[in-house]
Order: C-alpha cells, then sequence, then structure tokens
C-alpha cells in the first residue's frame, strides 16, 4: 500500500468516527442500502415492506457507489445517513459504525465460486474475516449457511433462514410486461432466453476478459448463424453484460447487426425502475456459466444451461467450493456452438429435460420454496427493533 493511499485511508476512518460520534441515531430508522440493479436483496426487502412496516419504521433507501471521488459532502452525507440509522441492511458492502448499530447482511447470492477467505490468487495467504462486525445474516437453508460460513467465518447463531426477498420477485412480478418496457414489443410472442454470464476481473484491469467477438467463450463462433437460429426457433436472446463490459457488448450487437440478441444494462434498469429479477420469471430457458443466479432461477423450474468454457482457468485463477463443478449445477453443459443450439432445442422441446436434476438441487438450496421471504424477514426484524 503506497503512503499516499494509506493517508486517505486513515483520514476517512477518522472521519468516519467523528460522524458517527457527533451523529444522533434515530430509533427505528431503517437504512436499506444498494449497490446495483442486478438482484438487490435491500430493494426487494424494501418493495414487499407491508403498510404496517412503513407505518412503524422509518425506512430509508441509499443507492450506494463503488465509485470514489465524489467529495467530501457527499461522504459526509453517506456517512451521517448511516450512523443515524438503528439497523442497516445490506446486499453487498457491510456498514456498523458502533456497537449500538445493528447490521444485518443480506448478501447476494448462494455460491459455488471461492470468496471471502476462500478466494486466494495463486501463491498467495492472508486471512482476513470479512463479516467480524455483521450482526445477523440472511440465508437460505442450511446447505446456503454452511457454503457461505466455510467463506465468511461467522457465528453461527448469526444466521437467519428466511429465504431471499429478491426471490420474491420470481414469484410476484409480471416479467413479461417489465421486460416490454425495455425491449418493446420485439419480444412479444418470443421464447426468452436470458443469457446471464460471471463477470470476471482478471489481472486488476477492471474490464472482463470476454471477447465479444464470441459472448460464449467458444472455440469459433459463428454470430449470423446463431442469429438465424433464434429466428427460425421464435427466440430471443437477452444479454445483460457487466456494467464495464456495456460498450463492447453493444458494439457487438451492432456490428454483426443482430436482431435476436438484445442487450440491456444496468441503466434501463434504472431508468424503469425495475430490478434485474423483476424480468426473470419472463425467461424460458437461462444459460449462464457458474453465476449464482441459477440457484435462485430453481424456484422457477425452467431449464437452464451451463457455458463453462473456461472452467480450467478459471478453477485455477477463482475456484470452486464443489469438487466438480460439473457434476453439481442442474442443467446440461455446452462447450461449442452445436451443443448450445441443441440444448436449446432440447430444452424447447422436453418441459421435463433435467428437471429430476433440478428438483434435488432446489431441495438442497431453498428451505422455503415460496414468494413470501421479504414478509418472513420483517417478521424477524420486528424482533430485533422492538
Amino acid at each position: 500500500i503506497s503512503m499516499n493511499s494509506f493517508v486517505k485511508r486513515m483520514l476517512r476512518k477518522i472521519g468516519r468516527t467523528l460522524i458517527t460520534i457527533f451523529t444522533k441515531r434515530i430509533k427505528n430508522r431503517i437504512i436499506l442500502i444498494t449497490e446495483s440493479s442486478c438482484g438487490s436483496n435491500s430493494y426487494a426487502l424494501w418493495k414487499y415492506a407491508s403498510q404496517d412496516v412503513k407505518n412503524k419504521y422509518e425506512l430509508i433507501v441509499y443507492q450506494d457507489s463503488l465509485d470514489e471521488g465524489r467529495g467530501i459532502a457527499h461522504f459526509i452525507r453517506k456517512y451521517r445517513l448511516i450512523s443515524s440509522s438503528q439497523l442497516i441492511i445490506t446486499t453487498h458492502a457491510s456498514y456498523k459504525p458502533s456497537r449500538k448499530h445493528i447490521h444485518l447482511q443480506l448478501w447476494h447470492g448462494g455460491s459455488t465460486k471461492d470468496s471471502g477467505i476462500m478466494d486466494q490468487s495463486v501463491g498467495e495467504q492472508k486471512f482476513i474475516i470479512p463479516w467480524k462486525t455483521v450482526d445477523y445474516i440472511m440465508s437460505y437453508s442450511e446447505t446456503c449457511t454452511t457454503f457461505l460460513n466455510a467463506q465468511m467465518l461467522s457465528a453461527p447463531w448469526k444466521y437467519r433462514i428466511t429465504g431471499a426477498p429478491r426471490n420474491d420477485f420470481l414469484f410476484h412480478s409480471d416479467g413479461v410486461s417489465n421486460l416490454t418496457m425495455i425491449f418493446g414489443d420485439s419480444i412479444k410472442g418470443k421464447k426468452i432466453i436470458f443469457y446471464l454470464p460471471t463477470y470476471r476481473k482478471y489481472n486488476d484491469t477492471g474490464y472482463g476478459n470476454r471477447d465479444f467477438k464470441n459472448i460464449f467463450g467458444f472455440s469459433e463462433f459463428l454470430t449470423t448463424e446463431f442469429d438465424v437460429f433464434l429466428e427460425e426457433n421464435n427466440c430471443k436472446l437477452i444479454f445483460k453484460p457487466h456494467p464495464h463490459e456495456n460498450d463492447m457488448a453493444l458494439n457487438f450487437q451492432r456490428e454483426n447487426n443482430l436482431s435476436n440478441i438484445l442487450i440491456f444494462r444496468n441503466d434501463d434498469l434504472l431508468s424503469n425502475d425495475l430490478d434485474l429479477y423483476e424480468l426473470l420469471n419472463a425467461s424460458d430457458i437461462l444459460i449462464t456459466d457458474y453465476s449464482s443466479v441459477f440457484y435462485d432461477f430453481l424456484l422457477l423450474d425452467k431449464p437452464m444451461i451451463f457455458t463453462p468454457t473456461d472452467i480450467d482457468s478459471y478453477r485455477e485463477r477463482k475456484g470452486f467450493l464443489v469438487e466438480s463443478f460439473e457434476n453439481w449445477v442442474p442443467g446440461p453443459k455446452a462447450f461449442n456452438q452445436g451443443e448450445l443450439q441443441l440444448e436449446i432445442n432440447k430444452c424447447l422441446a422436453e418441459k421435463n429435460y433435467y428437471a429430476e436434476k433440478r428438483n434435488w438441487q432446489l431441495r438442497l438450496q431453498h428451505r422455503y420454496k415460496d414468494g413470501n421471504s421479504s414478509e418472513r424477514l420483517w417478521k424477524f426484524i420486528d424482533t430485533i427493533l422492538p
């Protein structure tokens, strides 16, 4: 760490401490911090708050940002707001200004990939407990708790199995109507395939390693042929890239003059006041590689296809919590364009394709298989904020 970076960190720490000391906590004020519109549990919990909850608590939704350099006024406003809250609820980062504050961590999904203390680069040895100050942690199931605690090393009594608030969207949202808000009538009457790959940040570049001449990572890919395949099967493939990859993805679409591969950005969600999970139940098939979204998609009992084309390098760079990722995931694997098109046809034709394995994973990962997770979580919050 450079001296300049160290000084900045120390100044921020001193600033946060002073703000906390001179800020009065407001009884029954709850701040729900969101960082993106791609499966925010904090946002979903706020959206499914009943009128009784809104009457009982002062709810503040705060859009956090990972960007630095927004100025001292923003810094002061942010930490005054956090410090003034009795309960701090997050989906990503953790905030606990003092022992008197209560912090509820909702996290952003189950995991098959290494993270937390398990996420070590080759030759690296570090041991930092990520959630040392977290008071409570939302979980899907005992399985989820076991996997999550292997990475975060928290006390077992901190976990509360309620199910994820964002998964309520899968049961209650009108995904087709919400998708139409972004893409218009172009999706009307079409089979919808969502493609939601994992973002890869290699070599600290800040940009993914995806080749946007070949969005699936196959050794060869005929883009026009795939677009025609989608047309012939009455399908639209909807691709949500990471924000760092937006420009590359949009250029890929324009340069290839594609009509059946549609791309949307985080800004499209924000401008329509939507979360990604409010669209997901419109999907007939999910394609992903290693993203934890497949755990949530299990609740829809719809087919999914996995494209782990760089699994050997990904295992070496990132790592998995399970020994055999290929045997763990509840869907077929496609390693080239021909296999992908074949598997899409099978998923469209056979309703029960891989259904038994999906059901096995569903029972393993989710204690609750309904759309009432937010309600359960608000009932729990009532017990810690009487």
